[in-house]
């Protein structure tokens, strides 16, 4: 028999102390933002907020970078892009997927700046523009390498070849993305570069964009003219190289539902994952992997309890997790605590490491599964 402590306590599932939380420091996500400002050499520091801010939401994160003095944003698409207008009505709000589908004039309603994806969509630009009789502002996306977006060399060079055309497009800004971001001296960097500043040279001139979060921590003659910053300001490491002065805004935490004691031998979990080889005292925590937490880190993960590691046991449910508290000392307070799966003193990135993924796969996938809170906002 298993000995269960009554959790005298009265519980409200709406409550945000009785749920699985993402705690998000927007005042760090200020203090990111000033500290790439002051690392980048370059003219504009715009901030990613694409995919809901990477899961952390978007109309907090896009007001915590207003009031640090950004005024320009990244989206994913003219649905996001709506959302930076309303939020912040004097930012200008970029597309990263280009017209995603929608009409240049979809655009033009909310005041949003696409960053052309195809030469399909740029050629869409200039009948528009043509028939308004009238120049329109965009972006053009340049595939240097990545291979995902933008236009090749030859495509570029047949735009060289059609005054007509581009006397309706106002070309704002020409955007490249390096697809070795995350190793500063992999030479494909430099020769993306280089294709870069060659492809564009016989074009109308425009600011350059090719920085990201790993961009501004290169070199200055990497900076060009706009750097779009997104994995730092939420302070995740996104290169090879260390990048000093960033600070993770997040804390991802839940609640105890039930503590009970089990003698050595019992096994715990779907199948009896976990055997235990002592007496031991295990609280089960109202957090799983619909919460966005993998399954994998009930094997490679620790949790943090009343100050203390301690160890995932009987793997990891929908909505359940459980914790091995049998070291934790007398006089703590079981019930109270939370326990604590990322924050700043175990963050996203070893664990990323450990499952081979990126840190910001794990970043959107718990934001956009678990409820947010917001500091300092």
């Amino acid at each position: 028999m298993n000995k269960v402590f009554s959790l005298a306590v009265e519980v409200n599932a709406t409550s945000p102390e009785n749920a699985p939380s993402l705690r998000i420091d927007l005042g760090a996500v200020r203090s990111n933002f000033q500290e790439m400002r002051r690392r980048y050499h370059g003219q504009v520091l715009s901030a990613v907020v694409k995919s809901d801010a990477y899961g952390l939401g978007l109309e907090p994160v896009v007001r915590a970078l207003v009031g640090a003095g950004c005024r320009d944003f990244w989206v994913n698409d003219l649905e996001e892009a709506a959302r930076v207008r309303l939020t912040a009505p004097q930012a200008t709000a970029y597309t990263l997927m280009g017209l995603a589908g929608a009409d240049i004039s979809d655009f033009e309603a909310v005041r949003a700046m696409p960053a052309v994806a195809t030469l399909a969509e740029l050629e869409h630009c200039a009948r528009h523009a043509m028939l308004a009789g009238r120049r329109i502002s965009i972006a053009v996306q340049v595939d240097t390498g990545l291979g995902r977006l933008g236009l090749c060399e030859e495509e570029l060079a047949f735009l060289a070849g059609q005054p007509d055309m581009l006397a309706y497009l106002d070309i704002k800004l020409w955007v490249s993305h390096l697809a070795a971001y995350n190793l500063p001296d992999d030479p494909e960097n430099a020769e993306q570069r280089r294709k870069l500043r060659d492809w564009v040279s016989a074009l109308p001139h425009a600011p350059i964009s090719l920085a990201a979060s790993s961009g501004v921590f290169m070199p200055d003659d990497w900076h060009f003219d706009m750097a779009r910053v997104g994995s730092a300001l939420y302070g995740v490491q996104t290169s090879a190289v260390w990048q000093d002065g960033l600070i993770p805004c997040y804390e991802l935490s839940a609640p105890v539902i039930r503590i009970a004691e089990f003698p050595a031998g019992r096994h715990l979990g779907y199948r009896g994952t976990t055997e235990l080889k002592r007496p031991s005292r295990i609280a089960t925590i109202a957090i799983g992997y619909a919460n966005g937490l993998p399954q994998r880190f009930a094997e490679i993960g620790m949790v943090r309890f009343a100050g203390i590691p301690v160890r995932l046991v009987g793997g990891i449910a929908m909505n359940m997790t459980m914790i091995d508290l049998t070291d934790v000392p007398a006089g703590v307070d079981l019930v109270a605590e939370r326990a604590v799966f990322l924050d700043r003193g175990q963050p996203v990135e070893p664990l990323a490491e450990r499952l081979d993924c990126a840190p910001n796969v794990l970043l959107t996938q718990i934001g956009a599964a678990t409820r947010r809170t917001y500091l300092k906002e």
